[in-house]
């Protein structure tokens, strides 16, 4: 068990004699990940924080929240805060990403949403539906949320890291500033408050082989707009889905949520989504720098997502404008 803490490795040695570990790739967190395989046993992931922490931590409390909501997550076998770490249910490696993505003719605008998009928009919809209610009642009922204060940072973090950071663009109309802290103040009003996952896109949702999805990476969920995941998936920067599909997945996801009409739903929705595609955007930018250039295939989809829905409403279409005047999207995507 070479390359791990010492005092993490003699724990594995002595819980799971034998076994095999290996690492397993992370996308952007600071935790890192190892598969631990005994043999005849199931596997085990194990979540190291990188050193001890004080109990129970956020990937402990909301697991608890989604367990108790009926929603499908990676289960918590087992807590070290001692030694940093948590035991997983290991739910393989088949993320939605990776199984749509092994056949693009899926994503022509001419053929129906897959049914695995479909199911992911259902668990969306569960997610506010029957999450709401438990994180209501739980000891996260005042924790975080995406509100004006969140959405407005995300904001200046688009600006710092990927307007300047990112495109080098080292002077800006202050203009700008103000118009996306509106839009952020426009998205942390749009519709009721629910339990979001924060984070639900493809490279989240696994796979099992009985082709159900399950949700991992849920230490961020927190209350939000009730369109949120559903921008998250519907507009997601990993995975082709095109335009001429939102309604349908609107659609699905009214059903399944039992509220809301569909042009009000649309409505927030374009407010939440243009939003996060920003945030998105000085994410990529940050993570490139940081943690590698894999980070940059996702800029030109975004981007050019951006380009085509922002017309669509008359605040919108006014920010994209101040964009393009301040040279803060790049001009080839």
């Amino acid at each position: 068990m070479t390359g791990l803490r010492p005092d993490v490795a003699r724990f594995l040695e002595q819980r799971y004699p034998g076994a095999s570990v290996k690492r397993l790739a992370g996308d952007g967190s600071t935790r890192s990940f190892l598969r631990v395989a005994p043999g005849a046993a199931p596997s085990v992931v194990v979540m190291d924080y990188g050193q001890a922490v004080a109990g129970p931590t956020d990937d402990e409390r909301l697991a608890h929240v989604f367990v108790e909501s009926g929603l499908p997550v990676a289960r918590v076998m087992g807590s070290h805060p001692e030694l940093g770490i948590l035991l997983l249910e290991d739910v393989g490696d088949e993320s939605l990403e990776s199984a749509l993505l092994a056949e693009p003719a899926a994503f022509a605008p001419d053929r129906s949403p897959p049914l695995l998009l479909l199911r992911a928009i259902d668990l969306a919809a569960d997610v506010a539906r029957l999450g709401t209610p438990v994180l209501a009642g739980s000891d996260r009922a005042n924790g975080p949320a995406l509100d004006v204060d969140r959405f407005q940072f995300e904001m200046r973090f688009f600006l710092e890291h990927f307007v300047h950071g990112h495109l080098g663009r080292t002077e800006v109309d202050p203009g700008l500033g103000e118009a996306l802290s509106e839009l952020a103040v426009l998205a942390a009003a749009s519709g009721p408050k629910v339990l979001c996952h924060r984070d639900f896109h493809s490279r989240n949702l696994m796979v099992r082989d009985s082709g159900d999805l399950v949700m991992v990476d849920i230490q961020d969920a927190r209350w939000g707009p009730d369109t949120y995941d559903l921008a998250s998936i519907a507009r997601d920067a990993y995975l082709p889905i095109p335009d001429d599909w939102v309604g349908v997945l609107v659609a699905r996801f009214l059903v399944r949520s039992r509220s809301g009409d569909e042009a009000s739903l649309r409505e927030r929705l374009h407010i939440v989504a243009t939003q996060r595609m920003v945030k998105a955007l000085g994410s990529f930018g940050y993570l490139a720098r940081v943690r590698g250039p894999r980070y940059l295939a996702s800029i030109p989809p975004t981007v050019g997502r951006l380009r085509r829905s922002m017309p669509s409403h008359p605040q919108t279409a006014r920010l994209l404008e101040q964009l393009e005047a301040a040279g803060a999207l790049p001009p080839d995507c």
